[in-house]
């Protein structure tokens, strides 16, 4: 990948509900290993519902809150099995219902029934900035 590509819409890869979950679960357990007590380090973050137009498109989606996780990649930034590659800081962003749930916490019970509702993998910085 040069520098000289351009930035557009479809940067990014949908992520599946369990690897969200993992990504996000390793990154509070990375933490706490450090020695950092839950409440000291930022989780996430809220954006408005004019920021992130296509996880909007679900019908409940009011906006998206944006995790902290890592996930196993190669030199590339190619997702890897856990355990092989490097673990990288990676975002995970997710839309958010009006009363505050995450869309793929799943009220029904069944599993990963939000797959593809959750959005990761963009180009980082500094390789991209």
């Amino acid at each position: 990948m040069t520098t000289k590509e351009k930035f557009h819409g479809d940067i990014g890869r949908f992520l599946s509900a369990t690897d969200a979950r993992s990504r996000t679960d390793r990154f509070k357990k990375h933490k706490l290993e450090q020695g950092l007590k839950a409440d000291t380090f930022t989780r996430s973050e809220f954006f408005g519902i004019n920021r992130i137009k296509k996880l909007m498109d679900h019908k409940d989606c009011v906006g998206v809150r944006v995790y902290y996780g890592e996930t196993y990649e190669d030199q590339d930034e190619n997702p890897v099995p856990e355990g092989k590659g490097e673990l990288k800081p990676r975002m995970v962003l997710v839309g958010v219902r009006a009363d505050g749930s995450d869309i793929f916490d799943d009220p029904t019970g069944l599993k990963d029934p939000g797959d593809d509702d959750t959005l990761g993998d963009g180009w980082t910085c500094p390789r991209h900035c």
